[in-house]
């Protein structure tokens, strides 16, 4: 490729970008611009702040001490590089190479260009400078001299192998069957690789409950001293001298126990960096600091071995999707056959019972309009990655029930059970906030037909339900055989639970039809992130969600009180008041749910027009 190919490329590149921004919007681009400004602009002074402390901030470190420095900028960094890189599991790419296949330029060029397109992220421009100051600081003040060749193969290697990664799943998601799969499949390993220590804590407690024993142990001897104090068995200057060697005693086995859980940590630091290739940069610079040559030479070669194999294996999977080699596979006789089967069987009839169901108490077109929701929740793959919100609270959620005292007082333990409800919630929030971005062209549907829209809104709502439910009903179970609740408080659940989802499916309705956006088909991405009902969407949830919700606390906050005061210890108010309350909720949404189908009919034309923008 010449440079005027190069230039070529680039302007193209630069044009694509600012169309994109513009077509989010005049606020959209200029809010871009200025990050993009910004980001560039702060560049500069993290380069200078991070040479600055890697020539007089670390004098004094030890070699160990740097690794433990390294490891935590690397993490980092693989953290918010891997939320850029879930943001788009399938490569979108610069330029799609069969644009050029009639051109008189080599898809290589393309290729680089596409390859150099995904190095336009913010932790790259907040990272890059970071690393490379902190690196050059450490060679010119303590002779480190494989620091910056190592950060700069560690970066070639990861884009590398991103770009690798993208462009083989782009070859696996050419199959639809397949498509879905991928996508939960990488989202689900990406939150547990960075919940793990979240799920090692909560398997394994550790240092945590060896210092409480400790404490415990040393609390019980200092009783035992005062005892035999006021037994007379003991003058004070005994007891001094007793409590004097418990406090040494506790302090010397602390210090011990510190020292060996430093010792092991550090065992199994190397040893994660040694066998990880992510984490041969920060054993690269400790060997270096060591005074070893060898190691941070293979560390070198071996980061910019698995860059320039991952570049050359991206190149020719991409040459390969262009080719057809991924999809135009011949049909085998077994394909053939179960096509031919398929073509003559009528569709599924678990399908067919589950849309031809009846629901009791509702309307036939709100019925129809949850059923078909609710199918269409359990076939999308963004509801599949929806489950993912509520697993990662899950876990710590749980591990702070599993870790808070067996014994408190009943309202704490009955806002365990309440926080379980509102896991629930959250765990629709996504799909809830934005109904009719996720029904896309189907929105049509919804306009044209005779449905009275309160009706949808209501269908709606009730599709979500059962996934709400079953989260929420999953997390009380938990709840329940950790730190059982009151029989009264348990039962109040469920009036409880009702109130909360009411007021939750008023106020994500508002959101829904107020604030729309378009969802890329698969993802939970917006298509086109405009600033205006992004934040609208931010302020009404973190205005009146809260709001609404502490209205539900009211009965509980009730009986506490009373309880506090020393009146009516046996009667269940907070049941009874749950009750009412409920019924009140019940009573507000059938109101209110009528007006905001109204305010659907009046915006439905708006709102159709958002959510089927097609992606830019």
């Amino acid at each position: 490729m010449n440079l005027e190919h190069l230039r070529a490329f680039f302007w193209l590149r630069w044009r694509l970008l600012v169309n994109q921004w513009q077509r989010g919007g005049r606020v959209n681009a200029v809010l871009m611009i200025v990050l993009l400004v910004g980001a560039i602009a702060l560049a500069v002074p993290s380069f200078v702040l991070s040479l600055g402390l890697g020539v007089f901030g670390l004098d004094r470190a030890e070699p160990n001490h740097l690794l433990y420095i390294w490891d935590g900028i690397v993490v980092a960094f693989l953290f918010f590089w891997s939320l850029g890189l879930l943001t788009d599991l399938q490569r979108a790419e610069t330029f799609a190479l069969s644009k050029f296949l009639h051109l008189p330029v080599p898809l290589s060029g393309a290729f680089l260009i596409n390859y150099l397109g995904t190095l336009l992220r913010i932790s790259l421009v907040i990272f890059v400078p970071v690393t490379l100051g902190l690196a050059l600081g450490l060679s010119i003040r303590h002779g480190l001299w494989s620091a910056v060749p190592l950060v700069a193969a560690f970066f070639l290697m990861i884009t590398a192998l991103t770009y690798q990664l993208q462009g083989w799943l782009a070859s696996l998601m050419s199959n639809p069957r397949r498509r879905r799969a991928i996508v939960v499949t990488v989202t689900a390993v990406f939150v547990l690789i960075f919940q793990l220590p979240n799920l090692l804590r909560f398997i394994r407690p550790g240092g945590l409950q060896q210092r409480a024993e400790r404490s415990n142990q040393m609390l019980a001897e200092m009783k035992a001293l005062e005892r035999q104090f006021e037994a007379k068995e003991i003058d004070a200057a005994e007891q001094v001298r007793r409590q004097n060697e418990v406090i040494e005693r506790y302090q010397a086995d602390s210090a011990e126990a510190k020292r060996q859980s430093e010792a092991r940590w550090e065992r199994y630091a190397k040893l994660v960096n040694v066998v990880l290739p992510v984490g041969w940069l920060p054993l690269g610079i400790m060997t270096t600091a060591q005074g070893r040559i060898v190691p941070p030479l293979l560390a070198l070669a071996g980061m910019s071995l698995i860059g320039g194999g991952s570049l050359w294996c991206a190149y020719r999977t991409t040459i390969g999707i262009y080719q057809g080699r991924f999809t135009a596979r011949p049909a085998s006789s077994t394909t053939v056959a179960v096509a031919a089967a398929d073509a003559g069987t009528p569709a599924s009839s678990r399908s067919a019972r589950l849309l031809e169901m009846r629901l009791p108490l509702v309307s036939e077109p709100a019925a129809a309009v949850a059923l078909a929701g609710f199918r269409a929740l359990l076939r999308a793959p963004e509801s599949k990655m929806m489950l993912l919100t509520p697993l990662v609270l899950g876990v710590m959620f749980g591990s702070a029930v599993f870790r808070s005292p067996a014994e408190g007082p009943l309202a704490l333990r009955a806002l365990t059970g309440i926080g379980a409800i509102g896991l629930g919630l959250f765990g629709t929030l996504q799909t809830m906030a934005n109904q009719f971005g996720f029904d896309r062209d189907g929105f049509r549907v919804y306009v044209l037909s005779a449905v009275p829209r309160r009706s949808i809104l209501l269908g709606k709502n009730l599709a979500n339900l059962p996934i709400t439910l079953g989260i929420a009903v999953l997390t009380l179970v938990i709840v329940e055989i950790a730190r059982p609740l009151r029989l009264d408080h348990l039962a109040a659940m469920v009036p409880q639970f009702v109130s909360m989802f009411l007021l939750f499916c008023l106020l994500m309705n508002l959101l829904s039809i107020f604030a729309p956006l378009p969802i890329a088909a698969g993802s939970l991405k917006p298509a086109q992130t405009k600033l205006t009902p992004a934040l609208l969407q931010f302020l009404m949830f973190a205005t009146l969600f809260p709001l609404t919700q502490v209205f539900t606390l009211l009965p509980l906050g009730i009986e506490a009180l009373v309880h506090w005061q020393g009146i009516a210890r046996g009667v269940p108010i907070y049941l009874l008041l749950s009750l009412v309350q409920c019924a009140a909720v019940l009573l507000a949404y059938r109101l209110a749910i009528a007006l905001e189908g109204d305010w659907l009919q009046a915006r439905e034309q708006k709102i159709l027009e958002v959510v089927t923008s097609k992606v830019p």
